[in-house]
C-alpha cells in the first residue's frame, strides 16, 4: 500500500512539472491544485473531502521551521499550554501558520463573544429595521427612516441617556409614573440649555407654549411674544398674574418710590403720596343757650353750625354728632311726644337723624349721629336741628323748651 501511494505522489508531481496545475477526479484542473468530489450527487455513503493533519496542542507546539500557511486540525487541547506558537490554541479546530503563531481559521470572533477595535469608519445599513439592544423588559434601541432618526432607552422603571466628560455628567431620565428630569452633576460648572441661532427658546406645558426666551433677551410669561425685558400675561382681564408669596398687605410698611402701572400695562414710578393731614371742625360744650322745639319747623341747635371749607377735588367729611338736653316745661297735652335731631348740610336736610320719645316730665333726652358725606370742592355750613315729628297728643305748635346739659359736634376730612 505504502508503494502505491508513493507512486501516485510521484505521478502527480511529475504532472505539476509539466502542467504546473494538478486534478484529482478530473481532467482539467482549474488551480494548482483542483480535487472533484468522487460522487457530487446522490445518496452514495462514500465520504468525499480533504482530511489535513489532525494533531494535538503539545504537537502542534513542537514544530519547528513551520512555513505560512500551513494548516492543521487540532484534536486534543489537554496536551501542551496556550503559550508560544499556541497561544491561540484554546479549542478542538482548523489552525493556520501565521509566521508567528497558529491562527484559528474562521474563528466564532464577533461583537456577542470578544471585544475588539475598529480599523476604520464603519457603517450599519439598516434599511429602515430596528436596531435593539434587549435586557429583559429594558431596551436601547436606534431607529433610521426615510424622515427619522431616534435613539430611544426604555426601561420598566426608568429611561435614561447619560453624557459624561471627565467627571462631569449629564442626565436625561424619566422615571415610570414620575418626573421626567435633565440634570447636571460631579464637576460641570452649568448647566446651559438654549439656541446658538437667533430662534426663541420656549417651555410648554400641556402641549401649549407657556413662556418664552427671545433672541433680544426679553422674556414672556403666559405670552411667547413679549414686547419687554419682562412681559407678564395673566390671560384674565384686571388681574396683572404677579404674586408676591412674602410681601402682603400685612406686612410692614418699609420707604422707597411707589410704582404703578400705566396705559399700556408698562410698571412705572409714581410720586409717593404726601403725608396726611386730618383738617377738624368741631364744638364740644356742656352748656348752651335754651332754644324752643315743635313741630313746625326744625330748630338749629344752638352752637352747632359751622363752616367747613373743603379743596379741589372734594372730600369725604366725617361727622359725629352727640347731644344731651333737658326738657323744662310740659306742652300743653304733652309726655309722649317723638323728639328728632337730624342733620342739614347747606340747609338741606340729610337722611341721618335720630329720634326718640319724650318720657313723661321735664325728661331728659340724648341723640347720637355718625355719618361719612361727600362734600364738593368750596364752602359749606353744616349743623343739626331738632324738631317735634309726633305730637302724639300734644298740641300743635306748643313749644318745648330744651336746654343742652353736654354737647359734641365734630366734622373732619383727611387733606
Amino acid at each position: 500500500m505504502k508503494r502505491i501511494q508513493f507512486s501516485i505522489i510521484l505521478i502527480i508531481a511529475a504532472c505539476s512539472s509539466l502542467m504546473a496545475q494538478s486534478g484529482i477526479n478530473n481532467s482539467a484542473p482549474l488551480a494548482t491544485l483542483d480535487i472533484t468530489a468522487k460522487n457530487t450527487t446522490g445518496t452514495t455513503t462514500n465520504v468525499d473531502g480533504i482530511l489535513v493533519p489532525r494533531v494535538d496542542r503539545q504537537r502542534a507546539q513542537s514544530m519547528t521551521g513551520t512555513p505560512v500557511s500551513t494548516m492543521i486540525y487540532v484534536n486534543n487541547i489537554s496536551t501542551g499550554t496556550q503559550t508560544g506558537t499556541a497561544v491561540n490554541i484554546d479549542t478542538a479546530g482548523y489552525y493556520y501558520y501565521d509566521g508567528t503563531s497558529w491562527i484559528k481559521l474562521n474563528p466564532n470572533i464577533n461583537i456577542y463573544t470578544s471585544d475588539g477595535s475598529l480599523n476604520g469608519v464603519r457603517t450599519v445599513t439598516t434599511n429602515g429595521n430596528f436596531l435593539n439592544f434587549v435586557n429583559g423588559t429594558s431596551n436601547v434601541g436606534v431607529t433610521t427612516s426615510a424622515t427619522e432618526g431616534r435613539l430611544s432607552a426604555n426601561g420598566s422603571t426608568r429611561g435614561s441617556l447619560a453624557l459624561s466628560s471627565g467627571s462631569s455628567t449629564s442626565d436625561i431620565l424619566v422615571d415610570n409614573a414620575g418626573a421626567a428630569q435633565i440634570n447636571s452633576s460631579g464637576t460641570s460648572t452649568k448647566l446651559s440649555i438654549g439656541t446658538t441661532n437667533a430662534t426663541p427658546l420656549t417651555i410648554r406645558t400641556n402641549g401649549t407654549e407657556k413662556m418664552a426666551v427671545l433672541s433680544n433677551g426679553n422674556v414672556g410669561i403666559g405670552t411667547v411674544n413679549p414686547n419687554t425685558t419682562l412681559e407678564l400675561s395673566s390671560g384674565t382681564a384686571n388681574t396683572s398674574g404677579l404674586r408676591f408669596t412674602n410681601l402682603t398687605s400685612s406686612a410692614p410698611v418699609g420707604t422707597g418710590q411707589a410704582l404703578g402701572v400705566d396705559a399700556s400695562g408698562n410698571i412705572v414710578t409714581v410720586a409717593n403720596p404726601s403725608p396726611t393731614n386730618v383738617s377738624i371742625s368741631s364744638v364740644n360744650s356742656t352748656t348752651g343757650a335754651n332754644f324752643n322745639v315743635n313741630d313746625l319747623a326744625g330748630t338749629i341747635v344752638t352752637g352747632t353750625s359751622q363752616s367747613i371749607t373743603v379743596p379741589t377735588g372734594g372730600k369725604a367729611l366725617f361727622i359725629n354728632f352727640m347731644l344731651g338736653v333737658d326738657y323744662t316745661n310740659n306742652p300743653t297735652g304733652g309726655g309722649t311726644a317723638y323728639y328728632e335731631a337730624r342733620l342739614y348740610i347747606d340747609g338741606v336736610a340729610t337722611d341721618c337723624y335720630m329720634r326718640t320719645q319724650e318720657v313723661g316730665t321735664a325728661g331728659t333726652a340724648t341723640f347720637t349721629i355718625s355719618t361719612i358725606k361727600f362734600l364738593a370742592a368750596g364752602n359749606h355750613t353744616i349743623d343739626v336741628r331738632m324738631q317735634r315729628t309726633f305730637n302724639n297728643g300734644t298740641t300743635s305748635g306748643a313749644n318745648m323748651i330744651c336746654a343742652p346739659n353736654s354737647m359734641s359736634f365734630n366734622a373732619s376730612y383727611l387733606n
